[in-house]
């Protein structure tokens, strides 16, 4: 994955397909009501295990995306990250996830 900035995603956001930047139909829907402002939204679990409105992150997770959509959430208070799975490239991912939610003003 190349080096993406935050222009990158703004610049992308609105032509994005969510099901081509995640790897499954439970985390389209999550990211489905990070971007569009779902006011129920207000706690969000990142782990690489499958459990209910958990986020699970897998191969084939875009990370940059999930850090996007946090970050420019205004609804979302409070983020649990349970561990980031090992995989070729993934280092790259995690630092635009990171880059994403420090953005984030609405998290305590």
């Amino acid at each position: 994955m190349e080096r993406r900035d935050y222009e990158y995603y703004e610049a992308n956001a609105a032509d994005i397909s969510l099901e081509d930047i995640t790897s499954s139909e439970d985390n389209v829907e999550i990211l489905r009501r990070l971007r569009d402002g779902d006011d129920t939204l207000t706690h969000l679990t990142l782990d690489s295990e499958r459990w209910p409105n958990n986020f699970h992150i897998g191969e084939g997770d875009d990370l940059g995306w999930l850090g996007y959509f946090i970050g420019k959430s205004v609804i979302l208070l409070s983020l649990d990250i349970w561990d980031f799975p090992v995989y070729e490239g993934v280092e790259q991912q995690i630092h635009a996830f990171m880059d994403g939610i420090a953005r984030n003003q609405s998290i305590r």
